[in-house]
């Protein structure tokens, strides 16, 4: 059977199943709230994640990556060590530590003989980096403002953000936040929201299988259009070409189509 069959099997399976794999903000919420050090977040997220998991089902909306239930958990540590790694690093921490610490737990699950020991492994991996990225941020003397006003923007890149709301949800004057942010953060806020959905598009670009225009909407972009001169600002790529730079093992010769 060729992969084509496979995947439409597979798509098939799953519609009869009613499963299906986890959205946007599941699958990457949890990253998000590591890398936000946002510890509270990321035990809701956690025990989330967890809940969807189900290694030893034949349905779970994590994916099953193999029959063997202690080889399907050890599987997917790896992926969510990886990813964990890579997001803390973009996000500020050393890559040396985000990605000795990736190896650290990767060694240290390997020799599990149990699924259990794998879970509870990967509780502890997870807490380990929200707790070294809450150690990093507070190197930054912020205020409490702002830095509530950061964690707030992280938590709703999907949602329409404008000065009034989050002034409104801090209990602050817009315009004395516009002041308070630009002096602290060295950037506007409006350009910081910016910034930060690019950043989301790139792991998403990466790392999933999301189209662009989808990707786009997510972010809540106003046009796929501004969206890619928006990415291509900062990236010097337009997203099509980003995804196939970080993902694609084809020939740089085959012919591009932009979107």
């Amino acid at each position: 059977m060729n992969i084509d069959k496979e995947v439409n099997m597979k798509l098939f399976q799953q519609q009869q199943e009613q499963s299906r794999h986890l959205d946007y903000e599941k699958e990457f919420g949890i990253y998000k709230a590591i890398a936000n050090g946002n510890m509270e977040e990321v035990k809701a997220r956690h025990k989330e994640y967890e809940e969807h998991k189900g290694y030893t089902t034949g349905n779970d909306k994590n994916g099953v990556l193999s029959a063997d239930p202690l080889q399907n958990a050890k599987y997917h540590f790896v992926i969510l060590a990886a990813m964990t790694s890579r997001f803390c690093a973009q996000y500020g921490l050393p890559r040396e530590i985000a990605y000795n610490m990736s190896d650290i737990f990767i060694q240290r699950m390997d020799v599990c003989k149990k699924k259990e020991e794998v879970d509870k492994i990967q509780t502890e991996m997870i807490m380990s980096y929200t707790k070294a990225m809450q150690d990093n941020r507070s190197k930054g003397i912020y205020s409490k403002q702002i830095v509530k006003c950061v964690d707030y923007i992280q938590a709703n890149l999907q949602q329409e953000l404008r000065l009034e709301s989050i002034a409104e949800y801090l209990n602050m004057n817009p315009t004395y936040l516009s002041r308070l942010f630009k002096k602290e953060m060295d950037v506007s806020i409006s350009a910081y929201i910016k910034t930060e959905r690019l950043k989301t598009a790139a792991h998403l670009l990466q790392y999933s299988n999301y189209s662009i225009s989808e990707i786009s909407e997510y972010l809540n972009f106003s046009s796929q259009s501004h969206f890619t001169s928006s990415f291509q600002e900062l990236y010097g790529l337009t997203p099509k070409k980003y995804r196939d730079l970080h993902t694609s093992c084809e020939s740089p010769d085959l012919e591009e189509y932009e979107s």
